[in-house]
């Protein structure tokens, strides 16, 4: 299954604008570059580094909203559109919180409970992992 992943990953990468791209799922780490350069390496899990929204020093509380995809998130369905949520707002489950775009490919991302947005960890346009944390529910 791992390897299947690989390969989808790289291929979706080698058809992207990205040129440099890094995942760590469980005990695997991939960093992929343009330049040609491709390493897959195994590493303790304990060493495994987590993705770059809990870096922060507060604690974050509640249901984390996480990317299902490598790809751009979007707060809004078009550049002149509302965001879909701020913080503060409340949501229903099933509802449409942002998009993640991958390959051209407008992703919908939902709302996992009924809850209120506590905080958005990413900006418009920028670039996210594989799980990482986009929000938080309360």
């Amino acid at each position: 299954m791992k390897l299947e992943l690989i390969k989808q990953l790289i291929t979706e990468f080698d058809d992207s604008k990205v040129t440099k791209m890094k995942v760590e799922i469980d005990d695997l780490k991939l960093e992929l570059e343009k330049n040609g350069k491709t390493v897959v390496q195994q590493v303790e899990p304990q060493e495994v580094i987590q993705s770059a929204t809990t870096n922060k020093q507060e604690t974050l509380t509640g249901t984390p909203v996480k990317s299902p995809i490598v790809g751009v998130f979007y707060p809004a369905s078009s550049p002149d559109s509302d965001p879909f949520v701020h913080v503060g707002d409340q949501v229903k489950k099933g509802q449409v919180l942002c998009i993640v775009e991958a390959m051209k490919v407008m992703n919908e991302i939902k709302a996992p409970i009924d809850g209120t947005v506590t905080s958005i960890l990413v900006k418009h346009e920028d670039l996210v992992e594989f799980d990482q944390v986009l929000m938080m529910i309360e």
